[in-house]
């Protein structure tokens, strides 16, 4: 039995498309050009040309879409296992949709609405998967009254309450990519013609689900190389200005359509050519062009010539690939840091909810720990190219993680912080900053097995209660009756 793997985020499909998306994680078109340029410049390793590429098309796409006009985006990228297909395709989607609390429940809803939700729950117990918006909120008997008093907070603070909302949306982000405004397909390799075709009607069926929903969906199709070339053929609707299948119909002028490809991998593959690291792009098109045209069967279709810009993506060389682990570990390794860490104040907040805990400190490695994933990788199959950093975090350092916070909260200099007032969206009265930063370092043993040894840096501090600044009237007022109602809440249950 052949496994397909099926990820849409977004409600059951319509027969007539949406005007406007109704994702409460969709980032405004300007917006999004900052972001993945943002994502590029420290997540993204080489692919100068490929960058630059793609973000000019992106931001043509929000100057379209600002003044009205058609914008479609079309892309293809194509290389060889392990060079980052999926990873460009998951930036482009992220920057459009974001994961980030900002955008999630917040650009919907306001601050005023968020403030009056957390303030009337009391302590409010909710969390959006940014990808699923799943939501659990457990009421209170004073909504009317916190409802109002979350409008007069925004009106006194001049709208300015995004922490308000943050603390309750999208917290605990879901991984990509099941965010809502995507859907994402991943071609299996079948036996029989039929199936293929068949999964291919599926995709676009799918794809026209999302478009309708939402005009501005990013529609990703994984290894459309799996598929023969008919097919391959039953993809054109995707390139269309209305997708239609079935008994949907939605126009593609703000849409996303995102394919990626391995090389052809026929018995004939090496009359292509191969994409081999430190290859000019020019030469990388070259090759692909080449290759399509065996992946195709032939000349490509003209439709998928005019219509789709293809990136070829050859590996990349050993200075690049370096550039690769030291921004993965800094990136990376450090936003799952950051994760272990917020698990275990979430557990501490649920046994004492009037404190809450955080870190200011940073992560960091020596230069050893690049060596040792070099190193890894070396003995790693040739395939893993950059998979194999991941597959580094995956058996050597996540089974670590957990003491690296144990140590950071057993011996991190920390300072408590006594709130002068109560957050309306928390009732906290004190917080806990640890502010020591974690050290990552790695040995590399003879037998190939890996020490991981985590350090802590101490940076000098004097925080003392009296620097914490008095609270003005509004934040007396507000502060109290948030807390009150809190009390209420808790003694009318």
């Amino acid at each position: 039995m052949m496994l397909r793997l099926v990820v849409i985020a977004a409600i059951p499909t319509l027969a007539a498309a949406k005007d406007q998306c109704g994702c409460a994680n969709a980032v405004p078109s300007a917006k999004s050009v900052d972001l993945l340029e943002d994502a590029f410049a420290k997540r993204v390793a080489g692919r100068r040309r490929t960058k630059q590429a793609v973000l000019a098309a992106i931001r043509q796409q929000a100057s379209a879409a600002s003044s009205g006009r058609a914008a479609p985006l079309r892309l293809h990228f194509t290389g060889p296992s392990g060079v980052g297909k999926s990873f460009l395709a998951q930036l482009v989607a992220t920057a459009k949709f974001e994961e980030s609390r900002r955008y999630t429940g917040y650009a919907t809803i306001g601050a005023g609405a968020a403030t009056a939700a957390s303030v009337a729950t009391g302590a409010v117990v909710a969390k959006v998967s940014t990808w699923g918006a799943l939501v659990a909120v457990v009421s209170s008997p004073i909504a009317v009254a916190g409802g109002l008093l979350g409008l007069l907070s925004a009106a006194l603070f001049g709208w300015q309450a995004g922490d308000l909302a943050d603390a309750y949306w999208g917290t605990a982000p879901a991984p990509y990519p099941t965010q809502c405004g995507v859907s994402w397909w991943k071609f299996a390799s079948f036996s029989e013609e039929r199936d293929a075709v068949s999964d291919a009607r599926g995709a676009v069926k799918a794809a026209a689900s999302a478009v309708a929903e939402c005009p501005g969906a990013v529609v990703v199709l994984e290894d459309v190389n799996r598929l023969p070339p008919n097919a391959l053929r039953a993809l054109e609707p995707l390139t269309h200005s209305l997708i239609r299948s079935g008994d949907v119909a939605a126009p593609t002028s703000q849409a996303t359509i995102i394919f990626t490809s391995d090389l052809y991998t026929g018995a004939d593959s090496a009359d292509a050519g191969i994409l081999e690291p430190g290859m000019s792009a020019n030469d990388a098109a070259h090759v692909a062009s080449r290759q399509a045209r065996k992946m195709w069967g032939g000349a490509e279709p003209a439709w998928w010539a005019r219509d789709v810009a293809t990136f070829a993506l050859p590996p990349l060389d050993a200075r690049e690939l370096e550039s690769a682990v030291e921004l993965y570990l800094s990136h990376d390794v450090g936003a799952a840091l950051r994760d272990e860490l917020r698990f275990r104040f979430e557990a501490f907040r649920r046994q004492h909810p009037d404190t809450r805990h955080e870190w200011t400190g940073s992560f960091s490695y020596d230069e050893q720990v690049v060596d040792t994933v070099k190193s890894f990788l070396d003995d790693g199959p040739p395939e893993w190219r950059c998979h194999g950093i991941t597959h580094f975090r995956h058996r050597v350092l996540e089974p670590e993680f957990g003491e690296a916070a144990s140590l950071l909260l057993e011996r991190s200099r920390s300072y408590v912080h006594q709130h002068g007032w109560a957050r309306l969206h928390e009732q906290v009265s004190k917080t806990v900053v640890y502010t020591s930063s974690l050290l990552l370092k790695t040995t590399l043993n003879s037998d190939g097995t890996v020490d991981v040894a985590w350090e802590l840096m101490h940076l000098p501090h004097d925080h003392r209660e009296e620097e914490a600044s008095e609270p003005g009237l509004a934040e007396y007022v507000v502060g109290g009756l948030a807390r009150a109602m809190a009390w209420a809440s808790v003694a009318w249950r």
